[in-house]
C-alpha cells in the first residue's frame, strides 16, 4: 500500500468518474479486488479497490485513487 500512496491520491467517486470520463479509450483490467484503468499509452490513470468484508466481519468500502498529477490538473480546473 505504501507505493500506491506515493503515486496516487484517494478521491471520492465523483472526482474519479470525472477524470476517467475524460479518457474515452481507457483500458480496464481487473485482478482480484483491484481494477486498474490506463490511458491509450498505458499510463495508469486510476485504481479502484473493491468493497470487501474482512475475517472479523468489518466492512471496507470501495476506494478510488487517481494518479497524483491527474488530481492536480483536476483541482486547478475547479478553482478557475
Amino acid at each position: 500500500m505504501k507505493n500506491l500512496e506515493s503515486f496516487f491520491v484517494k478521491v471520492d467517486y465523483r472526482d474519479f468518474k470525472r477524470r476517467i470520463n475524460r479518457c474515452p479509450r481507457a483500458d480496464i483490467r481487473h485482478k482480484g479486488y483491484e481494477t486498474v484503468i490506463s490511458d491509450e499509452e498505458g499510463d495508469i490513470l486510476g485504481i479502484v479497490h473493491a468493497a470487501s468484508i474482512d475475517e472479523r466481519g468489518r466492512v471496507h468500502p470501495t476506494e478510488y485513487y487517481l494518479r497524483r498529477t491527474d488530481l492536480a490538473s483536476t483541482n486547478s480546473r475547479q478553482v478557475a
